[in-house]
């Protein structure tokens, strides 16, 4: 039992800090990324839940810089805009013309680094949009809180941003630190100083774009500005600027909304497809030379287009800001941006009935408890399943279940909760496998004791209904109702005096096998041989009504089966035997019995030794099977008996009734002698 113990603490011990290692090396993290990836594309708008939440908003549209446009620009000098990226006049025709047509916001995923070469352009686009403040120009934030020497950090004299976001951090468990940059682009302050900057870093250590940060933390010379992504800056000005932002219990709260985050300052992206879902036409965003070619006659796209709309301005061609996400390993930059700003206004709206949740994640204890009750369960499991494939089926069909669970707390539009995946299941299938070894050990021993018990006492058909039921067989001394035979050859003393020794037993010996062949294809177990004599019984270890007739049955085919043997040994020259046989029916124990050396399972008791007596009688009465009343009732309905008296048994005070079996009822020989 000490071994066991030790054994078993072993193994726990192992998995742990097997699973410890896959944790440390960063196995769990790449597998549920994976599991994640997977069930993002599950919850996108042509997922299985799409009827349940409002699909990609048609009011937020994307005018882009893609590999169209350029070719055409490249291919049609003569509509001067092969260096219109550069020409900030153009940019400022293309605000004007967009504000036009009124749109809730104008964003531009486009980073002005520096002036242009004429100045008067640049003078012309920072004019244009101080008429407007509902236009957002990027930036980007450098040198992390990692950078430990101050000199590394290049300074920048232009202005951040306009005005640092007005924000109150109320949750003690915001990593501040972990928000903070110390740097920044150095766009000219024409630019900043009357703009609204919007953050389009990517969150650090994400090669597979999964989250977003809404908001970032600037130092700079001992100040510090609250800064807003470009998605969180679209979503301001969806909502209208100049509220307090409060971030409390998780969430950020402004003007009745509440965007969940971690204690990173980040949240998750809700995908709503792999790209083009704010497409202007089909697989297409709006060709940025369109725009252009638009602007003093609506060629293309009328202004009025852009009504209540927010406008993306970004790149899409190939090898610009292309990035791998959840959902596609080819998606446009800007068309995240858009996605995002699509979660801020749309699912935090509480007045949108079709609004998905924004994906939370399970806090890491709550996977713990996961992994602990999963693998309790599956113990449980262990040892209420019959056997040990039943419970591979049921530990699979939990595992399964499980995955099904994780899936659709995902997906489902009103529960978006991200439940581990990846840890719990490896706990969950070494746990398994581990438990189905030990049952599976555990069965084998079984079988091997019960093959030990009955193997050579039973027919194969009753062994193989063992093996099934084994988990209802009980081998401790019990107290059954049994039909006892005892076969004995007759005359076997004279017969041992005149034959040689080898010529008797070989021929005892195909004797005992005609018997031994009646009594299983009968379903008796022989209990054991005395001498010349068999010992066998009906009831144990599978018990059927039947048990008394069968035990009869076999008495009356044994009998035929001898009479035909004695002409067949009389012709060869062989010995000749005849037997008699005595059946009783009764309670009688059976169990193990034997030293600790040496031990069998048998019957005994007073029915076993009436029926020793009905067989040592058969020799004074003249008959050759008798049985007894109790034997006798139970099959009375399907065999015919003959009164054979009374006798007086040792042990009895009484004389019991005797009856000796001579034929069957009609059709009872004909009875099914499969086992239950």
């Amino acid at each position: 039992m000490k071994k066991k113990i030790l054994l078993i603490l072993g193994i726990i011990s192992f998995v742990v800090l097997f699973g410890y290692l896959l944790s440390g090396s960063g196995a769990f993290d790449a597998a549920e990324s994976l599991t994640y990836d997977l069930r993002a594309k599950l919850a996108v708008d042509k997922g299985p839940f799409n009827k349940k939440f409002k699909h990609a908003d048609s009011n937020i549209v994307i005018i882009a810089i893609d590999d169209p446009s350029m070719r055409k620009i490249s291919r049609n000098p003569q509509l001067g805009l092969g260096s219109f990226q550069r020409q900030r006049g153009t940019w400022a025709d293309l605000v004007e013309f967009i504000e036009k047509g009124k749109p809730k916001a104008i964003l531009f995923d486009l980073v002005f680094p520096s002036v242009s070469d004429t100045p008067e352009h640049d003078r012309k686009f920072s004019k244009t949009l101080k008429k407007y403040d509902n236009v957002v120009l990027a930036t980007t934030l450098n040198d992390p809180i990692n950078v430990t020497n101050p000199a590394d950090v290049v300074a920048s004299n232009f202005s951040p941003t306009a005005k640092s976001l007005d924000v109150e951090i109320l949750d003690k468990d915001l990593d501040t630190e972990g928000m903070s940059f110390y740097s920044h682009d150095a766009i000219p302050d024409v630019y900043t100083k009357h703009n609204t900057m919007g953050v389009i870093n990517i969150v650090r250590g994400e090669s597979v774009i999964r989250k977003n940060q809404p908001i970032f933390k600037l130092i700079k010379d001992d100040k510090v500005y609250y800064m807003p992504s470009l998605s969180f800056a679209g979503f301001l000005k969806y909502m209208g600027e100049g509220g307090k932002i409060t971030i409390k219990d998780g969430k950020i709260l402004y003007k009745g909304r509440e965007i969940p985050i971690d204690n990173q300052g980040q949240t998750y992206t809700s995908w709503h497809g792999k790209g083009y879902d704010y497409s202007y036409k089909a697989s297409s965003f709006i060709p940025i030379v369109d725009v252009l070619l638009s602007r003093k006659n609506d060629k293309y796209i009328k202004s009025d287009y852009f009504k209540d709309k927010i406008v993306l301005i970004g790149k899409t061609q190939a090898g610009t800001d292309i990035h791998s996400t959840a959902v596609n390993p080819i998606y446009a930059g800007t068309e995240t941006q858009a996605t995002v700003i699509d979660n801020f206004i749309n699912d935090t709206d509480p007045n949108n009935k079709q609004a998905r949740k924004i994906l939370t994640k399970l806090p890491d204890w709550a996977e713990l408890v996961i992994v602990i009750a999963s693998c309790l369960l599956l113990t449980v499991l262990s040892l209420i399943s019959k056997n040990a494939f039943l419970y591979v089926a049921n530990s699979f069909l939990y595992i399964v279940l499980y995955i099904i669970l994780c899936l659709i707390a995902f997906a489902e539009p009103s529960i978006r909760v991200w439940v581990p995946m990846a840890p719990p299941l490896y706990y969950m299938v070494i746990t398994a496998i581990i438990l189905f070894a030990y049952r599976f050990q555990k069965e084998l021993a079984e079988r091997a004791k019960i093959t030990n018990a009955f193997g050579k006492f039973v027919s194969p058909r009753v062994l193989a209904t063992l093996m099934k039921s084994h988990e209802n067989l009980v081998l401790k001394n019990t107290k059954k109702r049994i039909t006892m035979m005892f076969c004995d050859v007759k005359d076997f003393t004279s017969l041992s005096e005149k034959c040689e020794p080898e010529k008797l037993m070989d021929n005892l010996n195909e004797l005992f096998d005609v018997i031994v062949n009646v009594i299983f294809e009968n379903n008796g177990t022989v209990d054991k041989f005395i001498g010349d004599c068999i010992m066998a019984y009906w009831g144990d270890p599978i018990a059927s009504d039947d048990d008394a007739f069968m035990a009869v049955k076999a008495a009356l085919e044994i009998k035929k089966k001898v009479n035909d043997l004695k002409i067949e040994n009389a012709r060869e020259n062989k010995v000749v035997f005849d037997v008699k046989i005595g059946i009783n029916t009764g309670e009688a124990l059976l169990g193990l019995a034997g030293s600790e050396k040496i031990m069998s399972y048998t019957a005994m008791g007073d029915a076993v030794n009436t029926a020793s007596r009905l067989e040592s009688a058969c020799s004074k009465l003249k008959h050759d099977i008798l049985i007894s009343k109790a034997t006798y009732d139970d099959a009375k309905s399907k065999i015919v008996a003959i009164d054979a008296g009374k006798i007086k048994v040792k042990g009895k005070d009484e004389q019991i009734s005797v009856f000796e079996p001579v034929g069957f009822v009609d059709g009872a020989e004909k009875i099914d002698k499969n086992v239950g």
